[in-house]
């Protein structure tokens, strides 16, 4: 049995019985001594808030309440419930027996409810009931986790079975998941709303980091071969064991290497991840002879099939298209034999089965069979272009609708685009970049369009070609190299000084360029007035390197991530200055870094490769891998768990993996109107909370004592919360009984059971006269992710166990 010392009145009754009550926050338990062993099962309950007691109850039932005063003076209960009649004749209202608490039960006005997962509020709830956030609900169905709930549900574990070794179902080890009910989600707090104690809704939840120094650090580090590609972040198995992979999953990276400098040659996938702190490696795939893995070309990942799990696709060296199951098993490969290079999944006819868009092709997700021949190749991304609901193909000089028909051909030179509305006026622009070191008018430009059914063939062009160099010299490279003669990868649209328009950012061969979004689209402005700034830079050998975006501090302006062929820079995106630098050397093709949330702390997280083939070295030194970069102190903000292709654009993937019938329109949604850029759409700022139950395990022997760790904030918490037991007072002199920590991610109204067993229990927890304390989260070790509260992180009551009856 396990019994609660929270319920209806629980609050007022500890305060009554104790004599003080408060939130203690973090404490310091160094020194403390410990007894007795650990048990952690997965469980939750609908209630919990922290109080706090400072002295010893002289007189207290097993619910942490204090006993009626005739029974505390009789020893007997006197009430029976009845009504009765008074010397004077009158009859006065039956009230709770005298003995509810004493075997574990609530009273609710004369009645004694049997327990307090059945007390809510002023009612008792109906046999099959519970209550859940102060309301009387029927459980669902069972679940393994919420995600086989309806959307509106979550997954409460008190009421069903406990995680345990063995079984018919196993996965991470052996062990057979957790299971429980499906409850109602919780309602979200009106603003200003106090959610009450115990909570009856899940009241507004931020942690807003201070400013600080950007100071990065290296949390990870897999340097067991050459990258030069950029890595993608996607769920390919099931890590939590409830039989799906979705967002709740460990996010892995995937990424390809090569040996001896032979990035054009046969290549390794690999897919690694981090579990419990640590770089697990989960497979690789080296295919041999036949359509071996092209290592410098691109990955994507998500669900292509439409059946359950993700999937990765990459490039062969025979330009063929190929497709791999989660687990590393090879799928198909295509007939279709082009320029492969880069790969982007999209459902381009909305039946909820994607289409892989290579240069020159569409291909079946599936099977790999070639759905439509596109006459232009080149690096390409969908979107719609011409806002009829159905996403198009745009390709470097023009696009192509979802049935392969020309909408639009600029006439003019081209590598690579990117979308986003520009002016603001709902219909997007295609900026482009030029970087062919033949053309005569374009080696190294940026150029801007529009589609416009009215315009000759079907292109409006704002931007003939820009000069991404400015008034850097092409000499900076040495004479012949791709540099010196051309430039220009991958381009990044975002906000980059906080105007509310997006702006184009752009790496050459000689530097790192921001165009001013609203000055691209005046025509007033010329063509040199329309840098934001531009930063010397040094990418002479392809000169195409890529680059991402993320807003890390969540004050709205953009900073650049960015890697040349020595150095990983992150620069301030009003003014180009950086705000840090690291040795990061690489012979570049069109590789950048990423940002994902690759541990699930909840914070950003940079993924950045290198390569140590070349002659290129920074201060002497060589840089090889993939490394992960983090902020120790935890500043960075949230973001998604996912980028899962080199044309990332945040609604071109669920963050789960799966692929959206139909797209969400990027620069229609509020928050975005970006490309490559991630963020968290839920919240950037959104933060766990955590509060704690204690409860007791009475029987079967052993007796224990039972932390119920539940989740109350906007956002989830990783697995591995310490919980701390005490006799007494821990800020007083308490003496530790045990520690354990929560073993899953704990998302918003979800909870967890942290059992101590204490077979030897010290007499005074056993008879009530000892003070029991339970704290969560006591920040040691300090951890990057934070909390919104820490004022509510421990709850106090009696160790003594109901009475049998």
């Amino acid at each position: 049995m396990t019994t609660s010392l929270r319920g209806l009145g629980w609050a007022a009754a500890v305060c009554g019985a104790l004599s003080g009550c408060g939130d203690d926050g973090r404490m310091d338990s160094a020194g403390l001594t410990m007894t007795g062993s650990l048990t952690t099962t997965g469980a939750s309950a609908p209630t919990g808030t922290d109080t706090a007691g400072t002295t010893t109850p002289t007189s207290t039932s097993e619910g942490g309440m204090s006993e009626s005063a005739s029974e505390a003076t009789t020893g007997e209960p006197t009430s029976t419930g009845e009504p009765t009649t008074s010397s004077t004749g009158e009859t006065t209202a039956g009230v709770c027996p005298a003995d509810c608490e004493a075997k574990g039960g609530v009273c609710i006005g004369e009645e004694c409810c049997p327990d307090e997962d059945h007390a809510c509020g002023d009612v008792c709830c109906p046999q099959g009931d519970i209550c859940s956030f102060n309301t009387c609900v029927t459980p669902g169905d069972s679940c393994i986790d919420a995600s086989e709930c309806a959307d509106d549900e979550y997954c409460e574990y008190s009421l069903g079975e406990p995680a345990m070794m063995g079984g018919d179902m196993m996965c991470m080890g052996g062990i057979v998941p957790a299971t429980g009910k499906c409850l109602p989600s919780p309602p979200k707090c009106m603003e200003g709303e106090d959610p009450g104690d115990p909570p009856t809704c899940l009241a507004t939840c931020q942690y807003i980091p201070g400013a600080g120094q950007f100071t990065p650090s290296v949390k990870y580090h897999w340097d067991a071969g050459t990258v030069m590609m950029t890595p993608i972040v996607v769920q390919l198995d099931d890590d939590n064991c409830d039989t799906i992979v979705d967002e709740r999953d460990i996010p892995e990276i995937a990424f390809t290497t090569f040996v001896d400098g032979k990035y054009q040659e046969n290549g390794t996938i690999r897919v690694i991840s981090i579990v419990g702190g640590q770089i697990v490696e989960k497979w690789t795939y080296n295919g041999g002879m036949a359509d071996p893995i092209a290592p410098g070309r691109e990955l994507a990942g998500g669900d292509i099939d439409g059946l359950p799990g993700n999937e990765l696709v990459a490039c062969s060296t025979t330009g063929k298209t190929r497709a791999f199951t989660g687990d590393g098993q090879p799928l198909w490969t295509s007939t279709y034999a082009g320029s492969c290079a880069f790969v982007s999944i999209a459902d381009l006819d909305q039946d909820g089965k994607p289409e892989i868009v290579v240069p020159g092709a569409v291909l079946d997700g599936a099977t790999g069979a070639t759905e439509l021949m596109l006459g232009v190749g080149g690096f390409n991304t969908p979107a719609d272009l011409d806002g009829d609901g159905q996403l198009d193909i745009i390709h470097p000089r023009g696009a192509f609708n979802a049935a392969g028909g020309v909408m639009a051909t600029t006439g003019l030179e081209g590598a690579y685009p990117a979308v986003a509305d520009l002016d603001l006026d709902g219909k997007p622009e295609v900026a482009v970049i030029a970087n062919n070191k033949n053309s005569a008018t374009t080696p190294h430009h940026l150029i801007v369009w529009r589609h416009d059914p009215q315009a000759p063939n079907g292109a409006q062009i704002i931007r003939a070609g820009i000069d991404i160099n400015g008034m850097l010299s092409p000499d900076l490279c040495p004479m012949g190299s791709a540099g010196n003669t051309g430039g220009g990868g991958p381009p990044t649209i975002a906000d980059f000084n906080g105007d509310g328009t997006p702006d184009v950012a752009v790496a050459g061969g000689v530097g790192y360029a921001v165009f001013d979004g609203t000055k691209l689209m005046d025509p007033n402005v010329a063509d040199v007035d329309t840098f934001l700034w531009i930063k010397q830079t040094q990418d002479c050998s392809s000169a195409a390197t890529g680059s991402s975006v993320f807003d890390f501090d969540g004050d709205g302006s953009a900073e650049v991530v960015y890697s040349d062929e020595i150095r990983l820079r992150v620069y301030r995106g009003t003014d180009g200055e950086v705000l840090w630098s690291t040795c990061n050397t690489t012979g570049t093709l069109v590789e950048y870094p990423v940002i994902a949330d690759v541990d699930s702390d909840g914070h950003a997280d940079i993924v950045a490769v290198s390569n140590n083939y070349s002659s290129i070295n920074c201060d002497g030194t060589k840089q090889t891998g993939v490394r992960i970069f983090g902020d120790s102190e935890g500043r960075w903000v949230r973001t998604r768990r996912v980028w899962n292709q080199h044309s990332y654009h945040v609604t071109n993937t669920e963050e789960g993996g799966k692929i959206p019938a139909i797209e969400p329109t990027n620069w229609l949604t509020p928050g975005l109107n970006n490309f490559r850029q991630n963020v968290q759409p839920e919240g950037e700022f959104a933060a766990p909370d955590l509060i704690v139950d204690l409860r007791l395990a009475c029987e079967p022997d052993p007796y224990g004592l039972v932390g119920r760790v539940r989740n109350i904030g906007e956002a989830s918490v990783p697995a591995g919360v310490p919980v701390h037991f005490f006799e007494g007072d821990p800020m007083n002199g308490g003496t530790l009984l045990g520690s354990g920590a929560t073993t899953k991610v704990l998302y918003p109204a979800e909870a967890e059971d942290v059992t101590l067993l204490l077979p030897n229990a010290p007499p005074g927890l056993l008879d009530g006269s000892s003070v029991v304390w339970v704290v969560v989260d006591d920040a040691m070790p300090m951890h990057a992710w934070h909390e919104c509260r820490v004022d509510n992180n421990s709850a106090s009551g009696t160790g003594k166990c109901p009475l049998p009856g």
